[in-house]
């Protein structure tokens, strides 16, 4: 048939955040489907796992909106786009695969939640700033001020 440029998790579901993988490893059902009618596979790099590292928690789309993951995606998007124009350029047939509820990979349906973003709703009593071990084993300790946040570094 042709190349199936297919999203990276589909692949590779432990690239997943947290619980999100339906399986460990490969995704099997697409790609079973795919090799069934005859299509090479493709896997396209996963905006969030490049940017955001194994780590990463849940996010929506409004979470990743900055200018830094913008120019990330255009980079890895641009890889994306010669790899199809050169694949169409010998004649072959291509289709993309994304992923349902994906932020950035999403084919019809985008995680998207406006209301996320914003000060945390921490719980009662909980301070906003807590001290943080360093690597010397010296602790931070932070203020804050409206216009901005200043860190010293000292006993805890």
């Amino acid at each position: 048939m042709g190349v199936a440029f297919v999203a990276h998790c589909l692949l590779n579901q432990n690239s997943k955040v947290g619980d999100g993988a339906h399986c460990a490893g490969v995704y099997s059902p697409i790609v079973d489907v795919l090799r069934a009618q005859g299509w090479r596979i493709e896997q396209m790099p996963c905006p969030e796992l490049a940017y955001a590292g194994l780590n990463r928690f849940w996010a929506v789309r409004e979470q990743y909106d900055t200018a830094a993951f913008r120019r990330h995606c255009h980079r890895l998007a641009t890889a994306v786009a010669d790899a199809i124009a050169a694949r169409a350029a010998w004649g072959e047939e291509i289709v993309l695969v994304g992923v349902e509820g994906s932020p950035s990979m999403g084919a019809t349906i985008t995680s998207s939640d406006p209301e996320r973003g914003g000060r945390p709703a921490w719980p009662d009593g909980s301070p906003e700033l807590t001290g943080a071990a360093s690597s010397s084993g010296s602790r931070a300790k932070g203020t804050r001020s409206p216009a901005s946040t200043r860190w010293t570094s000292g006993p805890a």
